[in-house]
């Protein structure tokens, strides 16, 4: 899988040396800043592989790995199997090239030829900027939230000052919902309630922290709502004048055929 942007060129390939599975070490320094205590080792990646997970890295025309995605088996409560992406990292200074669009492609192209219908992952629902990428582009909905969910114990600059609160995005990979995504349509049918966020939660955690916990204090509370509700988050809206951000919820049109949810 090449990529079509004019720079940088790069591929996307399966890890299955030492030496690039070394590469994903230095990635995860590099982009979460961790110390080796919060490091996925390398032979979490050659056991990962040999268990029935991939590893997928995008490297430019020198062999440089510029970005990297991680996925495990894994079974629900119902013993069902799916892939948990646990990892997915592209350098700071090209996370606009796409480049993570391309390495969440090429999962779904795994889990297509294996023949599993569902990958989950877990973003920050304060980060615009991943809630567009996982809901608009590649049309996940969203039915958990789990507060504080890593705890406080990373040692990533990128994880202090809040609560590790996270949501888990459903991507069923064989849905009409995400070949539409990815075709570009977007839903136009008026939601049940919005949940605004802002555009750039970075920049407030710099300026005022205690904003900033506010903020996730509010849409933590809303989104918990709004699930007990029987809603669902399916929907995304960037404001184009700049200022906050939505989340879109619906009436759960939740639909289970051979014990799958669609």
């Amino acid at each position: 899988m090449i990529s079509d942007s004019p720079t940088p060129k790069y591929a996307v390939r399966e890890c299955t040396t030492f030496e690039e599975f070394a590469a994903c070490i230095e990635m995860q320094r590099l982009v979460w800043e961790f110390e080796d205590l919060d490091v996925t080792p390398p032979r979490s990646f050659i056991v990962t592989r040999k268990g029935g997970g991939f590893t997928y890295g995008a490297f430019d025309e020198a062999g440089r790995m510029i970005g990297f995605s991680l996925a495990l088996p894994a079974f629900d409560e119902k013993l069902r199997p799916y892939y948990y992406s646990q990892m997915l990292a592209v350098l700071p200074e090209l996370r606009d090239a796409g480049i993570g669009m391309k390495l969440k492609l090429a999962q779904r192209d795994h889990a297509l030829r294996t023949g599993l219908p569902l990958i989950t992952w877990t973003f920050d629902p304060l980060q615009s900027r991943n809630a567009h990428l996982n809901i608009v582009k590649l049309g996940c909905v969203v039915r958990r939230y789990f507060a504080n969910y890593y705890g406080h114990g990373s040692t990533s600059a990128l994880h202090r000052g809040l609560d590790t609160d996270r949501l888990f995005p459903e991507w069923w990979v064989r849905s009409d919902r995400v070949s539409e995504s990815l075709a570009g349509k977007r839903r136009t049918d008026k939601p049940e309630a919005i949940v605004e966020v802002p555009r750039d939660i970075d920049t407030i955690k710099t300026r005022d922290l205690a904003e900033a916990r506010s903020w996730q204090s509010q849409i933590r509370q809303a989104f918990l709502s709004h699930f007990a509700e029987g809603l669902y988050c399916a929907g995304f809206e960037a404001d184009p004048q700049g200022g906050n951000s939505r989340y879109l919820f619906y009436k759960d049109d939740l639909r289970e055929k051979d014990g799958r949810y669609k």
